[in-house]
């Protein structure tokens, strides 16, 4: 566990350059030799005992495209694959760590997709976090590599492990059919829509989900943000609230995960 914390206290993240990023990225290193790098992770790996400590030094102070540079490299160097040869090396949570660390992020989401629909019971809170915070870019992607790592298609596995309300919003998610940004603004749209959702939730006993579901998991992100300002207008309560009282369980954690990710909730009071 000591070198996983030290793994963690290395990751150097950065938000910067001219535009933030969709998620935090490790800086790429200054006078990068993929070559270099490569070799001197197949003389750790030789090492008697494992030099552990050097694999953590270059992989954790890589980016994703370096990392993938020096697997290449380190195939022409060793002829292997530098997965196969992290996954002899090392053990428990180092390897998983390593090991995660060579994945594209859609690689990597589409093994947690995998794992939590694996066997028995369902890993819900995995599926609502990767479901419900990725854009339909980034779904696309997941699904594409999904396919082409475990030869299914991601909307059978997750229609065949989740039921009722909670299966049709994740499928509506997958589905990736949220409308893309307009520089247009709608307002008799974003009013429709926000009345649309007082009328299914709070004005009336009981929610009509599958309205809920269709507006948040279709409208795109700049209007779904006026939406919520506008749904102050007509309910007492703001859409957070509105959501802890109408739904629970997966499905809330499901529409309030969208609203964090999305930054739809900005409007909205904690």
């Amino acid at each position: 566990m000591a070198l996983v914390s030290e793994f963690l206290g290395q990751l150097t993240l950065s938000y910067g350059g001219e535009a933030e990023p969709k998620f935090p990225t490790v800086v790429p290193a200054r006078d990068f030799d993929p070559a270099r790098d490569a070799a001197r992770i197949e003389t750790a790996i030789k090492t008697k005992g494992v030099d552990e400590q050097t694999i953590i030094d270059i992989l954790t102070r890589r980016s994703g495209e370096q990392r993938r540079e020096i697997a290449f490299e380190y195939e022409r160097i060793a002829k292997k694959d530098l997965n196969t040869a992290l996954k002899a090396a090392l053990s428990g949570p180092l390897e998983a760590l390593m090991l995660g660390l060579m994945k594209t992020t859609a690689q990597y989401d589409a093994s947690e997709l995998k794992a939590s629909m694996k066997g028995l019971g369902t890993d819900e809170e995995t599926l609502i976090e990767i479901v419900c915070s990725r854009n339909d870019e980034e779904l696309a992607d997941i699904k594409k590599v999904y396919k082409e790592m475990f030869k299914k298609d991601l909307e059978k596995d997750v229609a065949g492990d989740t039921s009722g309300d909670f299966a049709k919003l994740l499928l509506s998610l997958v589905q990736t059919k949220r409308d893309q940004p307009s520089n247009v603004v709608d307002y008799e749209k974003i009013d429709e829509d926000a009345r649309s959702l007082y009328e299914a939730g709070v004005k009336r006993k009981g929610t009509d989900v599958v309205t809920w579901i269709t507006i948040m998991s279709q409208r795109s992100v700049p209007h779904l943000q006026k939406v919520f300002e506008r749904y102050k207008s007509y309910s007492p309560y703001d859409m957070k609230e509105s959501i802890r009282k109408e739904v629970k369980g997966d499905l809330e954690k499901s529409f309030l995960t969208l609203g964090n990710k999305h930054h739809i909730s900005t409007c909205c009071t904690p």
